[in-house]
């Protein structure tokens, strides 16, 4: 009777432990995609302050790395939180394509704003956290 009580314990410990540990992997996971998202954003703002606008070769490319890279992440994502709430994320960033194509600085600026604040609410809700783990 002790051997069943003890593989009952290790079991359920063993359930717990990598239970935790896909919550530290999908937080780690999460948190990477959107500090890189992040960044790339800064990147851009950077090349347009260089550049004088949003009509050269530089943001453009930026802007093709910040979608490749997103849509890349997105993917491995996709098996960790809701596809829903980085959907919206997606949409924004071929904005940013569009805009450079029709040459409207402003929306392009309202678009990276928006791409911003998608990254920081999505930082404060997605990852491990206790509910997760129950």
């Amino acid at each position: 009777m002790t051997k069943w009580l003890w593989f009952k314990l290790i079991s359920v410990l063993a359930i717990l432990a990598v239970v935790v540990g896909m919550c530290v992997l999908e937080d780690r996971i999460v948190k990477t995609s959107l500090a890189a998202v992040n960044n790339r954003c800064y990147e851009i703002e950077m090349a347009i302050e260089r550049n004088g606008g949003i009509v050269n070769g530089e943001v453009a490319s930026l802007v093709d790395n910040l979608e490749y890279q997103w849509f890349k992440d997105e993917a491995g994502m996709c098996y960790l939180v809701n596809h829903k709430n980085t959907e919206q994320l997606g949409v924004e960033i071929v904005r940013l394509k569009t805009y450079i194509d029709e040459e409207e600085e402003i929306e392009f600026y309202v678009s990276l704003n928006i791409i911003k604040n998608y990254v920081e609410t999505f930082q404060h809700f997605m990852g491990a956290g206790v509910e997760n783990i129950l």
